[in-house]
Order: structure tokens, then C-alpha cells, then sequence
């Protein structure tokens, strides 16, 4: 396949991706006594809420501009991996529910986060940095 094609496909990817991450995020800073109340209801520490929203604001951020893309994929990866696992585990969501969001929600962003990790940001990339064809020589 074309390169300018791929990177062009990447760019739009992060584009959506990371537009699609962000207003979570803000959500959660707009009802954030809910937010961080609802996270001790299900035994999580309050400093989630906090890292919760920088991830997903920072962390959409930078996914669209295309800043520290390794970093950035490895901890939403770890973050997307996290939330998949609680929604499985305590709050017993199903695959999809038709109306909200289900388990496919957190299995489309694990996805994309791994996508990332795998195929980098692509040439529309503010700052690449690092990416992990530089640490696995395949």
C-alpha cells in the first residue's frame, strides 16, 4: 500500500480516536464529584478519577496531534486493559447493550491503543518519538 495513503489513514484514525476520547474526559471533570463518588462506590481510590481524566484529555490530545506516540499507546493500552477488566469483572457489562455503551466500548478503544503501539502515528505526526519497531527488530 502507498505510505502517503497510510499515513493518511493514520492521521484520520487519531483524528477520530483521540477527538472521541477527550469529551470523556471532560465529563468527568463536569460531574466530578459524581464521578469520583461513583469510583469509591465501586472500591476505587479516589487518584483514579484524577488519572482517569488526565488520560483521557491529555492522552486524546496528543493521540491527535500526534505527540510521543510509543508512550502514549503503551499507557492507554495499560489504561484501556484496566477499564476492560472492570467492566468485566464489577460491573458485568455485557458485550453490547444497544442503548449505552457496553464492553464493546472499552474493547474498541483497547484496540485502537494497540493499533497505535503497531503501526505508530503515521508521517502526520507533530513528534513521533520512539516507536516500537525501534526496540523489536522484526
Amino acid at each position: 500500500m502507498d505510505p502517503l495513503l497510510t499515513s493518511f489513514g493514520l492521521l484520520i484514525f487519531r483524528l477520530i480516536f483521540g477527538i472521541s476520547l477527550v469529551p470523556h474526559g471532560i465529563a468527568k471533570i463536569k460531574n466530578y464529584t459524581q464521578t469520583k463518588s461513583w469510583m469509591k462506590q465501586i472500591n476505587l481510590p479516589g487518584i483514579l478519577t484524577d488519572l482517569t481524566i488526565l488520560i483521557e484529555v491529555l492522552g486524546g490530545i496528543l493521540v491527535i496531534l500526534g505527540i510521543l506516540n510509543f508512550i502514549v499507546a503503551i499507557i492507554l493500552i495499560i489504561f484501556f486493559l484496566g477499564t476492560t477488566i472492570l467492566s468485566v469483572s464489577k460491573l458485568k457489562k455485557p458485550v453490547a447493550t444497544g442503548n449505552a455503551p457496553g464492553l464493546d466500548l472499552d474493547l474498541l478503544y483497547l484496540a485502537g491503543s494497540i493499533l497505535l503501539l503497531f503501526s505508530g502515528p503515521g508521517d502526520f505526526a507533530i513528534y513521533a518519538g520512539p516507536q516500537l519497531s525501534t526496540f523489536i527488530q522484526i
